[in-house]
């Protein structure tokens, strides 16, 4: 009795361990069937005459999106690089018009949402409205107390 107790030890660790190796495969799947499906943010630049280019990103509530870790360097234009890089946030449950923010300052705040990161991205999750609006508020009261920060 005592060697088939043995063998059902062994069994019952193989199978723990195959149970584990596919739990890992299955959570590796879904974290790129995440970035699969996320949003890619696009950059978009604009140009004002005689002033430096400004690059924007948007994030839409609801949607995970893919953002770069260093906008400056990934999109850079020229030897100058940009003036200001933004982050428009965008509300699908909410009325009223995009907010615009300095990129660099919500990034603290969007770190709390970040999924995974694949240098030189990050993956954010989808913001409800609530989180949304709090980093909006929070990130404007920073700049409210400290003007001089909007232009860092």
């Amino acid at each position: 009795m005592g060697i088939f107790d043995f063998f059902k030890k062994n069994r019952h660790k193989e199978c723990r361990n195959n149970q584990h190796t596919t739990e890992v495969m299955a959570e590796e799947e879904e974290e790129a069937d995440l970035w699969a499906q996320a949003c890619m943010a696009k950059p978009h630049c604009y140009t004002k005459e005689g002033k430096k280019p400004i690059l924007s990103f948007v994030v839409t509530e609801g949607i995970n999106t893919i953002l770069p870790m260093f906008p400056n360097e990934l999109y850079r234009k020229g030897k100058n690089g940009f003036a200001d890089i933004r982050l428009i946030f965008v509300s699908t449950s909410r009325k009223g018009d995009p907010v615009d923010l300095p990129f660099f300052h919500c990034v603290p705040a969007l770190s709390n949402y970040a999924l995974d990161i694949r240098e030189p991205n990050v993956l954010i999750r989808g913001l409800n409205a609530l989180e949304m609006g709090e980093i909006i508020s929070g990130v404007r009261h920073t700049l409210a107390c400290c003007p001089e920060r909007e232009k860092v």
